[in-house]
């Protein structure tokens, strides 16, 4: 695999459960971009500071990032998350966020915006338009968003991650247990992941990798 894969992997369940999270708080609100102010309302209720990402182009199918977008005059404080994303990708070798655009059928901007949501722990909003689609990072949202996912939730997100990505099943099962602060066995057998709260979940694998069976034991609320 190549190290956006890798990365990828490693944090696309846990930016899966900031963005479901992130889902549940706005609702069915609209939304309201102000550029210049650097802020986001959803509805009548919800303002948000944000970070720009980059935008996708129906257009010619490429992903820009916005740092690389030298048209878009973006004031260069809603740049520092993508320009810490850049160099973070220059200091692992990341092709990928050192480009400044890519094709869509090479990595398109949800996959883009669920990696950096993992490494900066940040949930993204993307936003449609005439012609494509704006990608940006929210700021200072509730802790339900950014925090753990109960763990009632956890076969939720593993799941929706799995049918959804050609992904590495135990690189993704195990990264995302841990990051979500349980302790993990990882045997050649499979996984047992254990929460704090005495919940269990024990995953299984076939001979190609994937997984073959997902059970666990919750503690009831």
């Amino acid at each position: 695999m190549s190290s956006f894969d890798d990365l990828f992997a490693q944090h696309v369940a846990t930016g899966m459960a900031r963005q479901l999270a992130l889902a549940d708080l706005l609702g069915e609100r609209g939304w309201q971009l102000d550029l210049n102010a650097g802020l986001v309302t959803f509805g009548a209720d919800l303002r948000y500071t944000i970070q720009m990402i980059g935008t996708e182009s129906h257009s010619d199918g490429t992903w820009l990032w916005a740092w690389a977008n030298t048209g878009g005059n973006i004031d260069p404080s809603l740049l520092e998350l993508a320009g810490w994303l850049r160099e973070h990708g220059r200091l692992y070798g990341v092709r990928e966020f050192t480009e400044p655009s890519l094709r869509l059928d090479r990595v398109d901007g949800h996959r883009i915006a669920l990696v950096a949501s993992g490494l900066t722990g940040r949930p993204y909003y993307r936003g449609t338009y005439n012609g494509g689609a704006i990608f940006f990072h929210l700021e200072n949202l509730p802790a339900r968003v950014r925090g753990a996912v109960p763990p009632e939730k956890t076969f939720t997100v593993l799941g929706q991650v799995l049918q959804a990505f050609a992904v590495d099943h135990r690189t993704v099962v195990v990264s995302f247990l841990q990051q979500q602060g349980w302790r993990v066995d990882d045997a050649a057998h499979g996984v047992i992941g254990r929460h704090g709260d005495g919940s269990q979940l024990r995953v299984t694998f076939d001979h190609l990798g994937r997984v073959s069976d997902m059970t666990g034991q919750l503690q009831p609320r």
